[in-house]
């Protein structure tokens, strides 16, 4: 009997460029999936250098107070709201992103949970997590 998981039918109607990301981040950060609400979606970029791990996501219209940033058991969770202008008018044509993205990162062995920074600048949230120094086996003097 084939396996129908909802999920994994999501994922076979996402772009390509969607599995290439989830690869590179599951690499990198364990196992990890993208979470979007009604289809939107917040392009990000994710590196690392010796002292730690960037992500940069574009969040383009989101005011910083609409931002949330939790880390829970080794799970990063960034929640962003674009909200619409409150403005009364009639719209002859729209292509903007208003609503709720989300994107949810398991950190590796290395993230420093206490060495987290985030800012949020000219539409594009920077988040870095520092590295702990490398863990070195403990060697046990036999008397």
């Amino acid at each position: 009997m084939k396996n129908t998981c909802s999920k994994n039918r999501v994922r076979e109607h996402l772009p390509s460029s969607w599995s290439e990301f989830d690869s590179l981040l599951g690499q990198v950060f364990g196992a990890t999936r993208p979470t979007v609400s009604r289809g939107a979606h917040a392009p990000a970029s994710l590196w690392e250098d010796e002292s730690a791990y960037h992500l940069e996501l574009d969040l383009p219209g989101v005011a910083q107070a609409d931002v949330e940033i939790t880390l829970e058991k080794g799970i990063l969770q960034i929640a962003a709201e674009r909200k619409r202008s409150e403005q009364e008018r009639t719209n002859l044509h729209e292509e903007r992103f208003y609503g709720k993205v989300a994107r949810t990162l398991a950190l590796p062995d290395l993230a420093d949970a206490e060495g987290i920074e985030a800012e949020l600048k000219d539409g594009v949230l920077h988040v870095t997590v520092a590295k702990s120094p490398e863990k070195q086996p403990k060697r046990i003097e036999v008397k």
